[in-house]
Parts: structure tokens; C-alpha cells; sequence
């Protein structure tokens, strides 16, 4: 696995759940097609962050052999359950060449 090429976009939503959970939308570009397995790799805190907002690593495994290096998009949405509602204010998703954050309402 490793990190995505960009990303472009990040949307958060909550969905109405008991406990509630976080939808957690994202689109970006790999450097190749054929980039599988998207996830999102979160970062693991001994303490919830002072400014709330909770960091992952968009990661995807590589093709295997020899490919065409052509900026191909990807969409991604993961159901986060049962996260830190107390802590929660927005989400930083990081790439090999950039960041992006989007926070709740």
C-alpha cells in the first residue's frame, strides 16, 4: 500500500446511526490506472488532538508491473462507526503530494 498521488476533495457527513457514524468521502488522482484497495489509514492518537480534527493516509495498492503513467481519478467512501463525537471537529486526509480537510458543520 501506499499513499495516493492527490487528493481533491473530502466530504463529511453524519449519518443518523445509534451511535452515530461518519461518512467519510473522498476524491483525489493516483499517478497510474489500476491502483486497488483503496482505504483509509487512520493515525492512531494517545490523546485526541487539541484542534479536533483527526488525521488518515489515503493509501491504495500500487498496480503490479509495468503501467502507463497517466493522472487517473478515484472516489473513495468509508463508514467510520463509533467515532470520537466528543473530540470530533473535522477530518485532514494526506497524500504523497498534498493535504485536504473538511470540517463538520
Amino acid at each position: 500500500m501506499e499513499k495516493v498521488y492527490e487528493i481533491t476533495h473530502v466530504r463529511l457527513t453524519i449519518l443518523r446511526t445509534n451511535p452515530p457514524s461518519l461518512s467519510i468521502a473522498v476524491e483525489g488522482h493516483v499517478s497510474t490506472p489500476g491502483f486497488t484497495d483503496f482505504a483509509l489509514s487512520h493515525w492512531v492518537y494517545i490523546d485526541p488532538p487539541a484542534d479536533g480534527i483527526y488525521d488518515a493516509d489515503m493509501v491504495a495498492a500500487p498496480p503490479p508491473g509495468i503501467v502507463q503513467q497517466v493522472i487517473t481519478p478515484f472516489s473513495y467512501e468509508e463508514i467510520w462507526k463509533n467515532y470520537p463525537t466528543e473530540a470530533f471537529k473535522g477530518m485532514r486526509i494526506h497524500s504523497a503530494t498534498n493535504e485536504a480537510e473538511s470540517m463538520l458543520a
